[in-house]
C-alpha cells in the first residue's frame, strides 16, 4: 500500500511540475528530469479522488526549483491533467527558478499560487510580485500563460478592490544586452 501511494503521490507531483519549469524566461530544462523532494509537517493522499495535500512549512525542489508554502494541493482530472494550490498563511509563498543558458533566477512571490496544467498556467495572487533579473512587477494578480510566454499583472483584487501595477524594467543598450541599473 505504501508504495502504490508513495508512486501515485510521485506521478501526480511529477505531472503537477512538469510545465513549472517553464515559467517566465525559459526556466531550467535539466530541472524536468531531477526527483522532486517535497519535506511538510502533515501529508494526505487520496488515490480515489487523485489528490494529494501537503501541510505545514512545506518545502518543495525540484533542480534550481524552489517553492515554499505553507499548504501545497496537487489534482489530477480524469483526462490526467493536474492542477495544483500554494497558500502562503504565515508567509506568502516563494518561487524560485534558475533561467535556461544565464546566471539568473526568476522569483515570485503572492499569498497563493495557481498552477492549471491544462491551460498552462500559472497565477500569483494577493501581493503579487514576479522578479526576473533586476527587473521586477508586483501587482496583485500576476498571471504567466506557459503557451505564449506572455505574463499579465492586474493591480484590482479578484473582488473588484481597486489597486495598481508597478514596474522596474530597465533600459537595453544598443547591442540588446541591459544597461547597469543606476543608483
Amino acid at each position: 500500500m505504501r508504495v502504490r501511494i508513495e508512486s501515485t503521490l510521485f506521478a501526480l507531483l511529477a505531472a503537477a511540475l512538469a510545465l513549472l519549469p517553464a515559467l517566465p524566461a525559459h526556466a531550467e530544462r535539466a530541472d524536468r528530469d531531477k526527483p522532486v523532494h517535497v519535506e511538510s509537517d502533515t501529508l494526505r493522499v487520496d488515490d480515489v479522488r487523485k489528490t494529494a495535500v501537503y501541510e505545514g512549512n512545506v518545502i518543495l525542489t525540484q533542480g534550481t526549483l524552489l517553492l515554499t508554502a505553507d499548504r501545497i494541493e496537487v489534482r489530477q482530472d480524469e483526462r490526467g491533467f493536474t492542477s495544483g494550490l500554494a497558500v502562503g498563511t504565515s508567509k506568502p509563498v516563494y518561487f524560485r527558478q534558475k533561467q535556461e543558458g544565464r546566471d539568473q533566477y526568476v522569483e515570485g512571490t503572492g499569498n497563493r499560487l495557481e498552477y492549471d496544467a491544462r491551460a498552462e498556467t500559472v497565477k500569483f495572487i494577493g501581493a503579487a510580485r514576479l522578479k526576473r533579473g533586476e527587473e521586477e512587477v508586483r501587482g496583485n494578480v500576476i498571471t504567466y500563460d506557459a503557451r505564449s510566454e506572455t505574463y499579465q499583472a492586474q493591480g484590482a483584487t479578484p473582488e473588484g478592490v481597486p489597486g495598481r501595477v508597478r514596474a522596474i524594467i530597465l533600459p537595453k543598450k544598443e547591442s540588446g544586452e541591459r544597461a547597469p541599473a543606476r543608483p
